[in-house]
Parts: structure tokens; sequence; C-alpha cells
């Protein structure tokens, strides 16, 4: 039988002390509140905006700074919907969102790659619209494409997911495998379990499989601890790797898994 709750993992932090920590059980909706849905085009604009809502100013200020902003918020959200459009319906992309049961309000979105995807890219990479040919099938412009990344910082931005598109590719090299980017949960909703729902749906899937198939993410040091009580294990600071269920645990994630398992 699967482990109902795993210790607190304790995680070094930075200056401030901050760290995510798993829900707590009692904490978590009920099962029955939330629906699991997936995402179609019509979501876009939804999406683009829990994106600027649940991820800190201070992540935003390096991908678009201030200065380069346009003067009004929604031209931001219309521009990431916009860029993310053709990723809704890209048969390799399973965008999933969590929505309340009683009134069908979108709490949480994951956007995860699937093994069947040919290649690594992130979708949010600029050059994402000519590897997926989105560029074409959407017929966009050059300059509609310049001006959907007008006001975001290239280094900062595609140069950093092409980074994390060259780790991913080290660590797992030709490895079929699940990718998550991005995971949220809106502000009022977050520590409530949503996300570990949408991280679920896909651990099932890649635990139904024989062999199980391996899931990846990147994650900021303070989110260590979740995604170690569900089994990934750290490849470095930000990158972690899942094969089947397990909890890490380990002061500084030294790439063993324990035996302990955990519902997650």
């Amino acid at each position: 039988m699967l482990q109902a709750k795993a210790d607190f993992i304790k995680i070094p932090t930075g200056s401030d002390g901050f760290q995510t920590h798993p829900t707590k059980p009692s904490k978590r909706l009920p099962d029955v509140d939330i629906t699991l849905k997936p995402c179609d085009a019509s979501d876009a604009e939804k999406i683009a905006e829990g994106l600027y809502a649940a991820f800190p100013p201070t992540w935003w200020d390096k991908k678009e700074p201030p200065a380069l902003r346009p003067a009004n918020d929604i031209i931001r959200v219309q521009r990431m919907a916009k860029r993310l459009l053709p990723s809704l319906s890209y048969p390799h992309m399973k965008w999933m969102k969590a929505v309340l049961t009683s009134t069908n309000e979108t709490i949480g979105v994951a956007g995860w790659m699937a093994p069947s995807n040919p290649g690594i890219h992130n979708i949010f990479r600029r050059s994402a619209i000519d590897y997926y040919s989105w560029r074409q099938s959407m017929g966009w412009t050059d300059q509609e494409v310049d001006e959907m990344w007008s006001h975001t910082d290239d280094e900062a931005w595609s140069v950093t997911f092409g980074t994390d598109d060259e780790t991913r590719e080290e660590v797992l090299g030709g490895e079929r495998h699940w990718y998550l980017a991005p995971l949220l949960t809106w502000p009022g909703w977050q520590g409530k379990g949503v996300g570990k729902r949408l991280l679920t749906w896909a651990i099932e899937q890649a635990d139904g499989t024989d062999p199980v198939t391996p899931l990846y993410l990147e994650s900021a040091p303070t989110a260590r601890a979740v995604y170690m009580h569900c089994g990934f294990v750290p490849q470095g600071e930000y990158n972690f790797v899942r094969r089947g269920p397990a909890v890490v645990k380990g002061l500084e994630g030294d790439g063993k898994a324990e035996d302990d398992q955990v519902g997650c």
C-alpha cells in the first residue's frame, strides 16, 4: 500500500529561508471538487492570464523587462496567448486544466509534452514556431512574429529555454519521456493540492507503461521538496527525473531514491 504521507523533506534554502511545502492531505480539496479536462484553443488566453498571475513578478522582470513592455498588460496577455495557440492543437502536447467541478472555473493548468514528440524543443522558445512549423500553419508574417516577442528579453527567454533543452538532452539523451512545462495554480487555490492532481495525471500515464516512462521537469530550488515527495530525483539544482514511485530524501537530493513509496 502506498504511503499516505511522507515526512517533510528538508531542503537547504536561500537567505530568505523560503521553501514550498508539499500540501498536507487535510488541506487538499476533495477529489470530487476538482475535475481534470483537456485544454483547447479557447483556453489560450486563460492560460496566458494564469502564467502572469502564478509566476512571481521577479521572474517576469527578467523574461519581460518592464522597460520593454507595452503600456497595457492586456497586450502582454494577448501576445502570450497567440504564441501558445498552436501548441494547444499540437498532437504531442497535452495541455490539462483543473477546474472546479461546481462552477467549471479553471484553477490550475499543466502542459505536458508527450513521449511521442519527435525531439526536444521547448514550446516557449521563439524558435519553436519554426521547429514545429507553426509559423507556416498559423500563417504568421515576420512582422507578427516580431511583435509577439517584442517585449521579451531574448537572452532571458529563448536562450535560457534553449540551454534548458540542452541540459535535458544531456540527462535523457534520446530516451522518450514526459516533459512538464508549465505547471501553474491560480493564486487563491495554491496549497490545496491542485498542482498534485495535475502532476498525478501524467504520473499515471508514465507509470502505466512497462517499463515505466520517465518524467522530466525543471523547478526552482524552493519547490524541490514538493517534487521529491512525488519521486522526482534531482539531477542538479533545477532538473528532475522521475522513474516510478519513490520518495526521494536527503538534504541535497543526491540522486538516490529510497524504497519508501508515496501516493503521488
